[in-house]
This record gives structure tokens, C-alpha cells and sequence, in this order.
């Protein structure tokens, strides 16, 4: 069995590049993936909703995602609600069926309340 923990960085390689596809072809031919820093609607990666992405770049797996972290990143267009969530966690995929998955959040030091526009450091 092969197995692969990658953290993708949101997407980015060391030569500053976003570019997922790059991420899939490292990790593709492992039986278990475990991808760390995988992200949904941030402005960093235009709003990407990689899950999504990477099960389609990824199609023979399998796949899980679990937030760390979910905010509100909805919207109105034409005075309608879009809702939409802001997400930033770890996936699995696996060429076995996942029959459950269960996240285990580890605990946050540094941050004990919400974010709030001020400490959205890193959104841009």
C-alpha cells in the first residue's frame, strides 16, 4: 500500500505558483491521499472550491473533506442570498470507498474567537 501526506499549501508550489493540477500529478498512483491546507472561496486562490477541483483533477478516488475552519462568505446577488461557505481543512481520498469520515479538530492557541475583517491577514 502507498500512502502520501501532502500539504498543499493552499495550491501553491515553492516557486510561488497556484497551480493544482501540479498538486494532483504529485500525489496520483498512491492508494491513500492525505492532503493538509486544502481550501474552499478564498480570495488567495480566486475563490477556488478545491475539493472540487482536485476530485475532478483526481477522479479513480474516493474523497473526504473536513473543515478546520468555516466562516460565512455568502453573499447577495440580485437581491437574492448566495450562500457560501469559506473553508480551510484537510481531505482524504482513497481508491477504497470511505465508508465514514470524522474530523478532529486539534485546538486552536492562537485564535479563540472569530476572525473579523482586522485579523483576515491572510484572505488576500
Amino acid at each position: 500500500m502507498k500512502l502520501i501526506s501532502y500539504n498543499i499549501q493552499y495550491g501553491y508550489g515553492s516557486d510561488g505558483r497556484y497551480d493544482l493540477s501540479r498538486c494532483a500529478r504529485l500525489v496520483d498512483g498512491a492508494d491513500i491521499i492525505a492532503l493538509q491546507e486544502v481550501e474552499r472561496h478564498w480570495l488567495r486562490t480566486n475563490e477556488d472550491d478545491q475539493p472540487e477541483i482536485l476530485s475532478r483533477l483526481l477522479p479513480g478516488y474516493y474523497w473526504a473533506y473536513g473543515p478546520a475552519f468555516d466562516m460565512d462568505a455568502s453573499d447577495k446577488r440580485d437581491g437574492r442570498v448566495v450562500n457560501r461557505r469559506r473553508q480551510f481543512g484537510t481531505m482524504v481520498l482513497s481508491k477504497l470507498p470511505i465508508v465514514w469520515s470524522r474530523l478532529h479538530a486539534l485546538p486552536m492557541h492562537r485564535t479563540l474567537r472569530p476572525l473579523t475583517p482586522a485579523t483576515r491577514r491572510w484572505n488576500a
